[in-house]
């Protein structure tokens, strides 16, 4: 039987405390100053895949006009999925059921943050145009002694497309997160070739539709291609390349200021991976917890859909909102490839830990 997450983080703190009963060298889990620390060293060449030289040129591509701002359903989107999963499958990501794509119906999700008539009528009054068809493209790469667990990886790629004649180019948002998520996957990737595989399995999802309400990520928590309780916890990237330079924001719980007691596990393995990468690890201020931008991301179906007393770990990364949010002007040249690097190596180390972990991560209610 599968153990709860909190039964398996206090399997975690039991063997450090025999450890030191007993005289047996426990840094595997704390340090001295009674840190946790990780050695990262395995994982070297993955991390250094990721550069912000790979950014820039991603960005570029997703936020052309060519791709016409990825709204749901169009040309723009459909290359823009095309292209990501090409990349997953040079990544060596491989598709459930043979299929990177999994389609669907904004009609079909059953629990959305409001109904399709809203939305319908929201477009109207805006004169906004919006499709009904979207899909989120999802690959996978195999762990080891745990390969039936998961932790899933997420960004949407979608943005506002042409609207009223204007294009609205959606670099920070979110072909930041985008870039990142498949720098994420090479990463993976490169380790894999030469023999080092996580021990849980990977799912990296691109969502479609997040513009609208949230619609793919729903669909995906939904409709999932492995069973949902095996998800030990799931990461988002969403905005990630804009404002100061060292700034990144820490969006793992409802109430936002208390995610380091409410997520140790993730807090403190953060913590291991900021070490060599020297970011500055914010909470959102309380106009942020005013706006509620927990539940404005794709993170939030997920731990919605995990059960109350058993609640999924999970983190939101983003850099915040800037003048350009939701505007023509978020452009690829605004954007800063380097702290988009620096976010997206922060958040594949401390993955990888995630799915190296003896026990697995919590969330205190």
């Amino acid at each position: 039987m599968k153990l709860s997450r909190k039964a398996g983080m206090a399997v975690a703190i039991c063997v450090a405390l025999v450890g030191l009963l007993v005289g047996i060298n426990a840094s595997a889990l704390y340090s001295d100053n009674n840190r946790y620390s990780y050695d990262f060293s395995d994982i070297q060449s993955g991390i250094d895949s990721i550069r912000a030289e790979e950014f820039q040129e991603t960005i570029s591509f997703l936020a052309a006009p060519r791709q016409e701002g990825r709204r749901s359903g169009t040309f723009g989107s459909f290359s823009a999925s095309f292209y990501i999963a090409d990349s997953l499958a040079s990544s060596g990501f491989s598709a459930f059921n043979g299929d990177y794509f999994q389609r669907f119906d904004l009609r079909d999700v059953q629990e959305p943050d409001f109904p399709v008539e809203k939305l319908a009528a929201w477009a109207l009054r805006n004169g906004y145009t919006v499709s009904m068809n979207a899909r989120n493209i999802v690959g996978y790469l195999e762990g080891t002694t745990k390969k039936d667990e998961y932790v899933v990886i997420g960004a949407h790629y979608d943005h506002l497309g042409i609207q009223n004649g204007e294009l609205f180019p959606g670099a920070d948002d979110n072909a930041s997160g985008t870039a990142g998520l498949l720098e994420i996957a090479e990463a993976f990737g490169e380790l894999a070739r030469n023999g080092a595989r996580p021990e849980r399995s990977i799912i990296v999802v691109f969502f479609d539709a997040e513009e609208w309400g949230l619609w793919g990520s729903q669909y995906f928590a939904e409709n999932p291609p492995v069973p949902f309780k095996n998800i030990v916890s799931m990461f988002n990237l969403d905005m990630i390349s804009r404002n100061t330079a060292n700034e990144v924001l820490l969006i793992g719980s409802p109430d936002l200021t208390d995610f380091e007691s409410r997520s140790p596990t993730l807090f403190m393995m953060l913590r291991a991976s900021n070490e060599t990468i020297g970011m500055e690890l914010l909470i959102p201020d309380e106009k942020m917890r005013e706006e509620q931008i927990f539940w404005r991301s794709d993170q939030a179906p997920f731990f919605a859909r995990s059960p109350d007393n058993n609640r999924m770990p999970v983190l939101f990364l983003n850099t915040g909102e800037h003048p350009d949010y939701h505007k023509k002007t978020d452009i690829a040249d605004k954007t800063d490839p380097l702290k988009a690097q620096n976010i997206t190596r922060l958040a594949f180390k401390t993955v990888w830990q995630v799915s190296d972990f003896e026990g697995l991560p919590i969330y205190n209610e």
